[in-house]
């Protein structure tokens, strides 16, 4: 802008036309450093999506329901991407690019520590036969009641902690 407002008149032909070179390159270097940014953070996005539609797809009408029952209560955020989907006998819980399937069959006990600092956070401890899962599900309760109901309902010889949900 600096340079328009000067004018080729003031400036002189060569140092005008370098400096509005130079504005070029370094809108080409600023735009390649925004590339270099927006490029990882949209593969990213665009694998973390594809992994929630890849299982979505897959949903019985059953399973399909009860997604949608957690996404009606589900922080805003959450609304269409849950930590969680419960498909048939088991949960497929979502971590940044990698998922983790835990069949309610295999599991031995479900552990649930709950904390309210800046808001609701619980960890879920879930123990199985071969190994030793922790989850961490903030936003609402109704997310850790689902998952503790769903594996009870599936699995009643899991150990649970009872006491819990005791406010």
């Amino acid at each position: 802008m600096e340079t328009e407002s000067y004018g080729k008149a003031v400036l002189g032909e060569d140092r005008y036309n370098a400096r509005v070179n130079d504005s070029y390159l370094y809108a080409l270097t600023l735009f390649g450093c925004v590339m270099l940014m927006v490029i990882p953070a949209i593969l990213y996005i665009r694998k973390y999506a594809n992994n929630y539609r890849q299982f979505i797809e897959t949903l019985s009408e059953k399973d399909m329901e009860k997604l949608i029952k957690v996404n009606d209560k589900a922080p805003f955020y959450e609304k269409f991407m849950p930590p969680y989907i419960v498909k048939e006998d088991t949960v497929i819980f979502f971590i940044h690019l990698h998922y983790t399937t835990i069949a309610f069959s295999n599991i031995v006990s479900i552990h649930v520590a709950q904390t309210h600092y800046k808001g609701y956070s619980a960890t879920v401890t879930i123990q199985t036969a071969e190994k030793t899962h922790r989850f961490r599900l903030g936003g609402n309760v109704f997310k850790v009641i689902n998952l503790v109901d769903e594996a009870l309902q599936s699995n009643p010889k899991i150990i649970a902690n009872k006491n819990w949900n005791v406010v």
